[in-house]
């Protein structure tokens, strides 16, 4: 019986380790929405590893995000924070973003048995009147929900940290044309972000 006990404490006591090992840190660079669900994942993340950066990510997803019916389906803010000052144009943008979509929607479709075509990830990234800002748009296969292919319209600011030896990428997403009113609530979600 006293093994059984002891068994029953080490199950209980690895199972609250595993718990406490996947509770998210404090954000530190997007703060709000509170309602906006947070997660930090590393760079580059599990899902594509052959990204070159490093650092980690924060992101705010709406209320909606998994919600096909929401105004806000797959709608969030991203702040990736890499290590370095590396030149980032459109070009580094795009082989991100082919990357980063594709392995997401891959990764998850895996486990429901869905296999999106990689040909699908093909984004386009336009710059825009200031150097460091970028429009781009993004197919992808929505394999969190079914499988649907979406455009996601993207705009991505590239802030360099030279003092902290970083580089802050601010990327807002969303299927809804960015005139969309669910665009005001991105940009002053952009507005607000603190730098790594």
């Amino acid at each position: 019986m006293k093994h059984l006990a002891l068994l029953f404490i080490l199950v209980c006591a690895c199972i609250t380790s595993a718990i406490a090992q996947r509770v998210q840190p404090a954000p530190t660079m997007l703060l709000g929405p509170a309602d906006w669900r947070f997660e930090r994942l590393p760079i580059p993340p599990g899902f594509a590893r052959d990204i070159p950066w490093t650092g980690y990510e924060e992101a705010r997803f709406s209320p909606g995000m998994f919600d096909t019916k929401s105004a806000t389906h797959f709608t969030y803010a991203l702040s990736i924070c890499i290590d370095g000052t590396p030149e980032i144009q459109a070009k580094e943008l795009k082989d991100f973003l082919d990357k980063y979509f594709k392995g997401l929607s891959t990764m998850v479709g895996r486990g429901k048995g869905m296999k999106p075509d990689p040909a699908v990830f093909n984004a386009v990234v336009t710059p825009r009147d200031k150097a460091s800002l970028f429009s781009a748009k993004v197919p992808y296969i929505d394999t969190f929900t079914d499988g649907r292919q979406i455009l996601l319209n993207l705009e991505i600011d590239v802030r360099p940290q030279p003092k902290a030896k970083k580089t802050q990428i601010l990327v807002l997403i969303s299927p809804q044309p960015t005139a969309a009113e669910i665009w005001k609530q991105l940009r002053e979600i952009r507005d607000a972000v603190h730098a790594p």
